[in-house]
């Protein structure tokens, strides 16, 4: 019994004490709770709810992926773009009254409105018209809603260029010969579509401006040439070429004979040339010889040209002939065709060898002449000189007074001692001693 009641005692005693002390949750704990039940309660999947509070979330989650997406492919182009075509500018955002806000890079963020003495001022539209696009230049406007500001910015964008030809590149040039004898004469042309400037560069030192240009070789040897066109946009192409020229060989030769030449002796030509490998010789009575040095027998006695064509390994020739190279040995007469008289005197025409180096007296040379009659002319037609004998000749004076020097006329008739007649003319100059 006391036990039963011990124990009773001791439990309303500890039933007291709990009264007495009750602990009530705090805001703090409430708050937390009902925050977590709240979160708990949002997450579970709830039909009634998926119209209002889903579709909000889904339409949150597509707009940040486009301004995401917006914002990735603008980043990609500003690294694409060339830093040659890419421009700082700046924007200025126009306040009411005519004032503006400090310049700022159009990098910086583009605020919708600006603040004056502490007060939030909407930005208004410019009233003056846009600025037109120049070539290259990319122009961009922003804009705000109604209420908001609208700033142009403005970048050097790329612009595709249209593709550049050069004019001149069908260039090419012609030349009548690429190789020859000297002179060599050579006939250049050009070939161009845009030929606003010309110059040929021949190699030896001459040049033209001419697009056909003639030009001589008289030089021998190998010589560049330059064509240089320049178009009518400043380009310049060039072609070029070579000419080679050769040099012509050196024709000559000597005569040997006898003094007493008479008809049916033989005669040895002695070749003189240099440069030349092959030779054509015409004797002048229609006999030729391809030999070197060849000797030859003429049938009948008389005058004859006797000419000599050397030929070098080129194929380039030179030729000389000397004429009247044999005579008959009683039947001939020449004369010269200038003198310069002793201006010491006259000396009655007679002549010498000493006379003859020094060129005094005009007279012939001539052999077999059986009659003679010499007269010579002054330009009036004076006559101050005639003589009927071929040791006798003019010795430039007349009449005691030196001749004045210029051109006078002789005639001369007379027969062979065969009986054949001849008569000539011709002139004689006169010439100051």
């Amino acid at each position: 019994m006391q036990d039963e009641e011990r124990d009773n005692g001791l439990e309303n005693l500890f039933r007291k004490k709990l009264e007495e002390n009750e602990m009530v949750p705090g805001d703090n704990l409430t708050g937390r709770f009902m925050l977590r039940l709240g979160r708990r309660e949002f997450l579970r999947f709830n039909p009634s709810r998926f119209n209002i509070y889903y579709l909000t979330a889904a339409l949150a989650g597509v707009t940040v992926a486009g301004l995401m997406l917006f914002s990735g492919v603008h980043e990609e182009q500003e690294i694409l773009q060339p830093e040659a075509h890419r421009e700082t500018t700046t924007a200025v955002t126009e306040l009411p009254g005519g004032q503006a806000t400090e310049p700022r890079e159009t990098g910086e963020e583009a605020p919708s409105s600006a603040t004056v003495a502490g007060n939030p001022v909407m930005e208004e539209e410019p009233s003056s018209p846009q600025p037109e696009a120049e070539p290259g230049r990319e122009t961009v406007i922003i804009g705000g809603d109604a209420g908001g500001a609208m700033i142009t910015l403005s970048a050097i964008a790329p612009v595709s260029q249209p593709a550049v030809t050069t004019a001149v590149t069908a260039l090419s040039l012609e030349a009548s010969a690429a190789s020859g004898c000297v002179p060599l004469h050579v006939t250049f042309a050009c070939n161009a579509t845009d030929k606003s400037k010309v110059l040929w560069d021949f190699g030896d030192g001459g040049s033209s401006s001419e697009c056909n240009a003639d030009y001589i070789y008289d030089i021998p040897g190998k010589y560049p040439v330059i064509l240089t066109v320049t178009d009518s946009g400043g380009r310049t192409t060039t072609a070029s070429t070579s000419v080679e020229v050769w040099d012509r060989p050196g024709a000559s030769f000597e005569v040997i004979k006898n003094d007493q030449w008479d008809e049916g002796d033989k005669v040895t030509f002695i070749n003189m040339s240099t440069g030349a490998i092959d030779y054509l010789w015409d004797f002048g009575d229609g006999t030729f010889s391809t030999l070197p040095n060849p000797s030859y027998r003429y049938e009948h006695m008389g005058t004859y040209d006797v000419t000599l064509v050397a030929w070098s390994a080129e194929g380039c020739a030179d030729s000389v002939t000397m004429t009247d190279l044999f005579t008959d040995r009683g039947m001939y007469i020449r004369f010269p065709n200038a003198f310069v008289p002793n201006s010491g005197g006259p000396t009655g025409g007679y002549y010498n060898q000493r006379t003859d180096e020094a060129a005094q007296v005009f007279h012939p040379v001539a052999a077999g002449i059986d009659t003679y009659n010499l007269k010579i002319y002054s330009k009036t037609g004076l006559l101050v000189f005639e003589s009927n004998e071929t040791e006798v000749g003019w010795d430039g004076w007349y009449r005691g007074q030196l001749c004045t020097p210029g051109v006078y006329v002789w005639k001369v008739r007379g027969t062979y001692r065969n009986g054949q007649s001849f008569i000539m003319a011709g002139d004689v100059t006169l010439l100051n001693y």
